[in-house]
């Protein structure tokens, strides 16, 4: 209990206002109370041994299948933690549902990073963990809406990074993913495409940042580097989803513009791609950033 006191108290006046619908759930808080503590990865390429198997290299599993944040955490969009949102809901839910393809660009988008930095075993896990745990609860939602879906590609991406194809290999299949992902995107109504509603995306990817900071950064020591490496990515794709938003309103510039100065105030949180022994940043400044975005999203 005492790192969500710790936590809440790190959490701005604005940042509580806009937070109503943030929740830390039980099952996090045994995950984060009770999960084996990760060796601290060193900032050489070759020192990246972790405790454990698996999926997160040391992090911690939780209930189900699932390692870390995935397979059977059943979380609404706005509702808890952990990655992703009920099946069923992605049927019916565009921002639950563009949450869930979002979270999976993030886990591209950092393990490509790290590939081509050389760090090969931290990108392989990232790899594979949206096709073992994300992908799935997708299938029905893709029926529902019509869509191909994009497992062949995911597969494509995983093999290429898993056999170590090079570099070139890597991203030209990366690059046929996305198209993918983005044209199943698609498939939501005309109003889930507006300024609002994209910055509403932005909020949960950084709420699901966040929640994996806590997880990853405990009392200023690493604890999970795998943790810390998805927040990186899903905070990457919400400043890209803002970068990418387009209007001649006077309101949406402004709160563009707004939106990534707060973004930019915590790029501080991730200052390399492995992580240093200790970091000064808490995961209380992403809630409360989360909650800022939150109140713009609002306000259009």
């Amino acid at each position: 209990m005492g790192k969500r006191n710790k936590l809440w108290k790190s959490i701005s006046v604005i940042g509580l206002a806009g937070a109503a619908g943030m929740s830390l759930s039980a099952c996090t808080e045994e995950e984060n109370e009770g999960e084996a503590a990760v060796a601290p990865i060193e900032t050489s390429v070759d020192a990246v041994a972790l405790a454990g198997e698996g999926e997160g290299e040391g992090e911690v599993i939780s209930a189900g299948e699932g390692e870390g944040e995935g397979e059977g955490e059943v979380v609404a969009a706005g509702e808890g933690e952990g990655e992703g949102a009920a099946a069923t809901e992605l049927t019916s839910d565009d921002l639950a549902y563009l949450t869930h393809l979002s979270l999976i660009k993030g886990h591209l988008y950092v393990g490509a990073e790290l590939y081509k930095a050389g760090h090969i075993e931290h990108a392989k896990t990232h790899m594979k963990h949206p096709e073992s745990e994300l992908y799935a609860d997708l299938v029905p939602a893709f029926e529902a809406r019509g869509t191909a879906g994009f497992a062949k590609e995911l597969t494509a991406v995983s093999d290429a990074v898993n056999e170590e194809k090079g570099v070139e290999a890597v991203q030209t299949a990366l690059d046929t993913l996305l198209a993918a992902i983005d044209t199943n995107a698609m498939a939501v109504s005309e109003t889930s495409a507006t300024p609002a509603e994209k910055l509403k995306l932005v909020v949960q990817l950084l709420r699901t940042a966040a929640d994996e900071y806590a997880i990853a950064v405990v009392d200023g020591k690493m604890e999970n580097a795998h943790e810390y490496q998805d927040a990186f990515g899903f905070t990457t794709i919400a400043t890209d989803l803002v970068e990418g938003i387009e209007s001649d309103e006077l309101a949406v510039t402004d709160a563009k513009a707004a939106t990534l100065a707060i973004l930019a105030d915590v790029k501080p949180h991730w200052p390399g791609l492995i992580p240093p022994e200790t970091l000064k940043t808490e995961a209380g400044a992403l809630y409360g950033a989360a909650a800022q975005i939150e109140l713009l999203a609002l306000s259009l």
